[in-house]
């Protein structure tokens, strides 16, 4: 019997991917009579595995003769791939790799996940969106992409300023020297700016801040946490007494004067007080010594003691007469 006449059922318009063959099983009804497959007719199908348009032959057999073809489609399975949250990295560090789960639908088969996510091109610090670059799971998936960021966070960096570096008082602050102890400078990345010194000029120490040092946006830069200072040590000033200084014996003493032979003083910085010298009055020669002279206590103050001040002997130029005693009153008799 021609299968013109037969109705057929059971073959519905699309079938979700699988990954595996898709077989309709169709329902082939002769009037009142429902058909037996394998014994009044076969099933074969074509291209009905990934995504597209398949097709079913349904050939009579036994009492049957002919065939029919009915197209069906295969339409693409759904999954949902999340983008991680929390993913990023260290400026200057590469990049790890992006990472997702599949939060709906599933692969088939032995279907695999192939390609990479990727962010939004850029090395500062900040906040770049990823999103589905290369990823796909093939032909028969509607792959959606659910996004998320990708951070890059400052890369830590500490340095420590060398320990005992000084100045003396009055010169300029030097440039402060330094080591990294933790983390490094990136590629071509430099410091500018320069490590600072507490404000002030005299003598004593000083903390050493991290001032105008910076190595960009980049970094988290920091002091090391053990406090390192800077020294501002007393300048050296050396006095020589004049030679040749002296008075005549019976004299008064004349303001002992000096000459600065080492260093000099700095911000209008003046002496205090005046050298002396050893105690007598006799002639001879008497050690000049430092007396209450004084700078303040930003210098060694050293006086030459070698110098001596002399008192030299008196010469008579013109020697007066002396007028004689007026004779005593004679008394007068009454």
């Amino acid at each position: 019997m021609a299968m013109e006449n037969i109705a057929i059922a059971g073959i519905s318009a699309s079938y979700a991917y699988t990954g595996l063959p898709i077989v309709p099983t169709p329902v082939l009804r002769d009037g009142m009579r429902t058909l037996k497959k394998d014994v009044d007719y076969t099933v074969e199908c074509k291209n009905n595995v990934n995504v597209g348009t398949a097709t079913v032959i349904m050939r009579g057999i036994g009492n049957y003769a002919g065939e029919f073809k009915r197209d069906f489609s295969i339409s693409k399975a759904r999954i949902v791939a999340t983008i991680d949250g929390g993913q990023g990295k260290i400026y200057g560090k590469p990049d790890p790799k992006l990472t997702y789960k599949i939060t709906s639908g599933e692969l088939k088969g032995n279907d695999v996940m192939k390609g990479s996510l990727e962010r939004q091109q850029g090395e500062d610090i900040g906040i770049y969106p990823i999103d589905k670059g290369t990823l796909t799971a093939g032909d028969n998936y509607e792959l959606i992409v659910v996004k998320n960021n990708f951070k890059i966070d400052r890369a830590p960096l500490v340095v420590k300023p060398t320990v005992g570096q000084t100045k003396v008082y009055g010169q300029k602050n030097p440039d402060i020297k330094y080591t990294i102890i933790e983390g490094a400078l990136a590629g071509k990345d430099v410091f500018t700016g320069a490590l600072g010194i507490g404000a002030g000029e005299n003598v004593g120490t000083y903390a050493i801040s991290l001032g105008t040092l910076s190595a960009g946006k980049n970094y988290d830069l920091r002091l090391a946490p053990e406090q390192v200072s800077f020294e501002v040590l007393k300048a050296d000033v050396a006095i020589k007494p004049n030679p040749g200084q002296s008075k005549v014996f019976g004299a008064p003493d004349p303001n002992l004067t000096y000459t600065i032979v080492s260093g000099e003083l700095k911000n209008n910085d003046t002496f205090k007080g005046s050298l002396s010298r050893q105690s007598g009055e006799d002639v001879g020669m008497y050690v000049i010594r430092q007396g209450n002279l004084t700078l303040s206590n930003n210098y060694n103050l050293k006086v030459d003691t070698l110098q001596k001040f002399e008192i030299k002997r008196k010469t008579f130029e013109k020697i007066e007469a002396l007028a004689p005693p007026p004779a005593p009153a004679v008394p007068v008799k009454q």
